[in-house]
Parts: structure tokens; C-alpha cells; sequence
């Protein structure tokens, strides 16, 4: 195919994701006739990850070397637009996330992870009623809160919590557990209103999460809901941006137990003035556990636990180019009264994380990244904490 164009912001995390974080959608336009067009996007990134810990009662000490990608995969992105017909833009989207740290072939298991992964396969509509999108793509709930998070281009956090392997697994964590919950990618049916003097709503109904331990012979399924509000606006000097999220769902934990209502919400905002930028957001939530991916969100007795957390990020860019930055978050779990264990995710009190970061863009598109992260995990029953110093060094290819 003959190559019409190359854009000069590449695409990192896909559309879905940029589009949610107020960047441009670039790709390279490889061919197109008849007002339809055909375009790919991607990236290639790789780090050299070093952690350190301190785990403890020196229970679980791990030193590691390790050259993988950071908490973004691997992404190849296939776009098609269609030729707008009566006042419809109709536009399509699938990607795929090959990680750099497992095995090369497709469902092989190391550390219990894929070395392939499916994030992307949607379809849009857009008129003057506003969007409508159908497919899988990044959820509502919370997707500002990783997407202005800085270890989004980098590695963040290695482990769940600070015990345990640290060796990543197909991605790293960033902040996810560790200052906010996880967005994820979600199967889902979604509407957006247009731009309103800066406010925009969505509201979607996707497939929901199952943190079922034992499925027996089956069991009933609810459909996940979220909606998000923000506002967005610019002025001499810089920019402003604000969200309320929420979602709601029923999680089951067992049978026996029946279900759960899980509710949560978070809210943030993204001040840019001058060379100076600050993201701060706070989250509220039942039966997510301390990422959003399950872990801890249950009791012994089978109740959803309740838990909070927040994370704030202050840096400056230098001549558009280089962005240095500090973050703090922390990921808390209510005490569970009835558990006697130590140590563990039923145990777990608060993830704590400090990061600081260069993130340099040599071109439009080569970006370097070094990066340090401190992770501490603390416990209601049990006294010590357990700690992970990690020192990450790579960068990004994209287009």
C-alpha cells in the first residue's frame, strides 16, 4: 500500500484511551479511496526494571533484574473511518497487545500470564447527537486517573502489594492499587453527548467483573454500569479539567454467599499553567478490592469490604519536551473484623507509593524514561510492613 501520511503525535495507549485523555489520535494513513480511509498506530516500549526489597521478617526478599516493557504493552492499532452520510461519521477500531515479557506464543502461562493480549475491537458512530460506541474499549469509571498518571509511561509499581514476586507480569502496575482503581478494558455499549460550553456526560452499560472463587454449576451475572461528568476548558496560559466517575454492580464472592451490591466513585482534576502541571483525584469504593481488580474485596464472611484512596502529581515540562515529575498515592482496605490471617490480601490495610520520573521526548517519536518508585504495604494484624525500591530505565518507540 502506498503511504499518504504520518502524523507528528503518535499513538501510545490506543484511541479509546487518547481520546479520553484529550490528546490527538495520530496514525499513519496508509491508504484510503471514496472518502474512506485505512490508517495503524502503535508503540513499542522496553525498560530495564531493578527492584530491591525488604520484605517482612526478611520472609520473602527479592532482589530483581528484569527487561520488560512498563505498564503499557506492546500496541498495533488498524483504524478505518467511513465517508460521512447524512450527518453519520461511522469509524471502527481493533488493536492487539503483544507484551515483551512472556512467552512467544499465544495462551502460553508464565507467572500465570499471556504473552498476547486484546484490548481494543469497537465501532463508532458520531452525528450531532453525540457518540455512540459499541465494542470493547477503556471503561469510564476511573479512566482519568490513569491516563494523566505519569507511571503510564513508565513502570510504576511491580507486585499487587509489596510482598510477594515482584517480577511483572505482562505489564506492570503503575499506580493501579496503589492511588487509584483500575479502569480496565470492558465490553460495553456507550453513549457520549456532545461538547456543552466544555461539559461532556457518558453513560455505559458493560459486562461486569466476576471475582466468583468457586462457580459450582453456574451462577447469575449482572451487567456493570458507570457514568462519568467532566468539564474541560482553556484560558491564557493553560488549561483545566475536571471528572466525576462512578460505577455499580453486583460482585459475588460465592454461592453460598450470594452477591454483593459493589458501588464506587472518584473524583479529579488536571491543572496545566504555564510549564507546570498537577493531576490530584480521590476515589470511594465496595467490593473492588484495592485495585479494582478484586484483590482483598471480600471478608471471610463473604461481605464486600470497603475502601478509599487518592493520589496527587505535581511536574514541570521543559520546552515542551521534558517532563519531570513526583507523585504520592496510597490504596486502602477497611479492617475485616473476623479475619485472623497476616500478611495477606485479607489483611491489607494501605499500598503507599512515591514516584519521581524523567520523561523525555527526543522526537515525536522516541521517548526516554527514568523512573523511581518506593512501595510500601501495610497491614492491620500484622506489625511490620513489607517495602520495594524500584528503578526502571527505557523509553518508547511510536507512530
Amino acid at each position: 500500500m502506498k503511504l499518504l501520511k504520518k502524523s507528528t503525535l503518535a499513538t501510545l495507549v490506543g484511541a479509546a484511551a487518547l481520546t479520553a485523555a484529550g490528546a490527538a489520535n495520530a496514525t499513519i494513513v496508509v491508504g484510503g479511496e471514496n472518502g474512506y480511509e485505512f490508517s495503524v498506530d502503535g508503540n513499542i516500549n522496553q525498560f530495564f526494571i531493578a527492584s530491591d526489597q525488604d520484605s517482612a521478617g526478611n520472609a520473602f526478599n527479592q532482589d530483581n533484574q528484569q527487561v520488560a516493557n512498563g505498564l503499557l504493552p506492546t500496541f498495533f492499532g488498524f483504524n478505518v473511518a467511513m465517508p460521512e452520510i447524512n450527518g453519520l461519521k461511522i469509524a471502527a477500531r481493533v488493536s492487539i497487545s503483544p507484551s515483551t515479557n512472556n512467552g512467544s506464543y499465544f495462551n502460553e502461562n508464565q507467572s500465570g500470564n499471556d504473552a498476547m493480549e486484546q484490548r481494543e475491537a469497537f465501532a463508532t458512530v458520531d452525528g450531532s447527537f453525540g457518540q455512540v460506541m459499541i465494542g470493547k474499549g477503556l471503561g469510564l469509571y476511573a479512566a482519568n486517573n490513569i491516563l494523566l498518571d505519569q507511571t503510564l509511561y513508565g513502570v510504576g509499581a511491580t507486585g499487587v502489594t509489596a510482598s510477594g514476586d515482584q517480577n511483572t507480569g505482562t505489564t506492570s502496575l503503575g499506580r493501579i492499587g496503589w492511588g487509584y482503581e483500575y479502569a480496565n478494558w470492558r465490553s460495553q455499549i456507550r453513549y457520549t453527548t456532545p461538547d456543552m460550553n466544555g461539559f461532556k456526560a457518558a453513560v455505559a452499560i458493560a459486562d461486569a467483573d466476576d471475582f466468583l472463587q468457586a462457580t459450582g454449576t453456574g451462577f447469575e451475572k449482572d451487567a456493570r454500569y458507570e457514568a462519568s461528568l467532566s468539564y474541560a476548558t482553556a484560558f491564557d496560559g493553560g488549561s483545566m479539567k475536571l471528572w466525576l466517575d462512578g460505577m455499580t454492580q453486583d460482585v459475588r464472592y460465592s454461592n453460598a454467599t450470594g452477591s454483593e451490591k459493589s458501588d464506587a466513585y472518584t473524583v479529579g482534576g488536571q491543572l496545566i499553567f504555564g510549564g507546570f502541571e498537577a493531576v490530584a483525584a480521590y476515589y470511594d469504593s465496595k467490593g473492588q478490592g484495592v485495585n479494582g481488580l478484586g484483590t482483598g474485596a471480600f471478608n471471610t464472611n463473604g461481605s464486600a469490604r470497603d475502601g478509599d484512596g487518592y493520589y496527587a502529581q505535581l511536574g514541570y515540562r521543559f520546552g515542551g519536551q521534558t517532563f519531570v515529575a513526583a507523585s504520592y498515592g496510597e490504596s486502602t482496605l477497611d479492617r475485616d473484623s473476623t479475619n485472623v490471617s497476616t500478611g495477606d490480601a485479607a489483611d491489607l490495610d494501605t499500598n503507599s507509593m512515591a514516584t519521581i520520573g524523567i520523561y523525555h521526548d527526543v522526537t515525536a517519536n522516541l521517548k526516554l524514561v527514568a523512573e523511581y518508585s518506593q512501595m510500601e504495604t501495610e497491614y492491620h494484624n500484622q506489625s511490620s510492613d513489607d517495602e520495594v525500591d524500584v528503578f526502571s530505565l527505557g523509553g518508547f518507540i511510536s507512530w
